[in-house]
């Protein structure tokens, strides 16, 4: 049997794993780290399963009464999943399906088939910004002017946190409002989407391309980071995308397993369908990324192996975990610098084929990588020691920058 204690000490594993309580009670342990009670039982000789909730919003106790309630269901000949759903359709009659109530069904239906970001990004602006507008209204008296209403407090939100102009959030705002909306024509709450009249509401601003660097930010770079007060993990993974023309989230999540100090490259591993719904995606693209490491590049990362032997990342934030998110333009935003990690990948793109590098060879090393499975493949190997004498000659020409 659980307690407490046992539960606090149970640690998540890279699968899915349930520990049993009694009576059909378990806790089900998943990779994310989320702890949640599951009921095990059969009905007419069918196996079944049912979520009671996480813990320990739910607690050990909560979980052993829900546990004893469906048991007497069970013992009373009724299916404890089919009364929960009757029950939650009772409510949503009874709230006469206002929308934070239909939003949530819908959030319900999507679970297994969407990545851990993508229900963190809706509930945070579900939160924020669409239920405390018309959360409680009924969804079928919610009108074009009630999310207008929404987005435009989305956009007046976004601009005093100095985070922006709010128009891609807005127009993000409108599309998880019309998912909602969707689901609700389908389950036959409503007959016409409210949001259609607004999708050229919001007009997006001007979209800014990353450019290359100019030639006194050429000069500049490297000094300022020589000075940088910051970590030396940071301000090594900033010199390290320099080199290898990786975008921040590649750096972000390389680990020491992906080096290879004998064939001298970087292998990013694609991962498996239930990585990239945990948030665990290595790449933007799903897909292997070999990276020949030139001298510089190679002198780094055995400093990062030295500096931190405990972490399982090559560039580990302040608590050897990864780096976090804005880390690296936060870092470049401190040294005065006016320019993002992206503009060091169109600097590199920019350059090696002005200076006559095969166009297929920048392509690759920046992961623009064909549709064309086969073609990709035979890529990856026909062109590793031409990328990798491309690679050195650009450490080398990026070495010159401050001479």
């Amino acid at each position: 049997m659980l307690n407490d204690l046992k539960i606090k000490r149970l640690k998540p594993t890279e699968k899915v794993f349930r520990v049993a309580d009694h009576s059909g009670l378990c806790l089900e342990i998943r990779p994310s780290g989320g702890k949640f009670w599951r009921f095990r039982y059969r009905y007419l000789t069918k196996a079944n399963m049912l979520t009671i909730g996480q813990y320990p919003e739910i607690s050990l106790a909560e979980a052993r009464l829900k546990t004893l309630e469906f048991r007497k269901q069970l013992a009373n000949g009724v299916d404890p999943s089919k009364y929960q759903q009757e029950e939650l359709l009772k409510t949503i009659q009874a709230n006469s399906g206002i929308f934070s109530l239909v939003a949530a069904e819908f959030m319900e239906t999507k679970n297994g088939q969407q990545s851990e970001e993508w229900f963190k990004r809706r509930n945070s602006h579900f939160q924020k910004d669409v239920f405390p507008v018309i959360g409680n209204k009924p969804i079928h008296e919610v009108d074009s002017i009630d999310i207008k209403n929404v987005l435009d407090n989305t956009m007046l939100r976004i601009r005093k946190s100095g985070k922006g102009t709010g128009e891609t959030r807005g127009i993000f705002v409108r599309q998880i409002i019309g998912e909602v909306m969707s689901y609700a024509i389908i389950t036959k709450r409503i007959s016409i989407d409210p949001t259609y009249a607004l999708r050229g509401y919001i007009k997006m601003p001007e979209v800014i391309h990353a450019r290359p660097l100019s030639e006194i930010e050429k000069r500049e770079l490297f000094p300022k980071l020589a000075v940088y007060g910051g970590s030396i993990s940071t301000s090594n993974a900033i010199k390290a995308a320099t080199y290898s023309w990786l975008r921040s989230i590649e750096i972000r999540r390389g680990k020491k397993e992906f080096i290879n100090f004998e064939d001298k490259t970087w292998t990013i591993p694609a991962v498996s369908r239930a990585d990239i719904l945990a948030g665990k995606r290595n790449m933007k693209k799903n897909r292997m990324h070999i990276v020949p490491l030139s001298n510089q590049l190679l002198e780094i990362i055995k400093e990062q192996f030295q500096l931190y032997p405990n972490s399982e990342y090559i560039f580990p934030g302040e608590d050897g975990g990864m780096i976090g998110k804005t880390t690296l333009n936060t870092a470049l935003q401190n040294l005065d610098i006016e320019f993002t990690m992206h503009a060091l990948r169109a600097t590199a793109s920019t350059i090696a084929n002005e200076n006559g590098f095969n166009q297929d060879w920048v392509e690759l090393q920046l992961a623009h990588v064909s549709s064309n499975k086969t073609r990709a493949s035979y890529n990856h190997a026909q062109w590793l020691n031409d990328r990798r004498n491309m690679l050195q000659w650009w450490a080398d020409t990026v070495d010159n920058w401050g001479k």
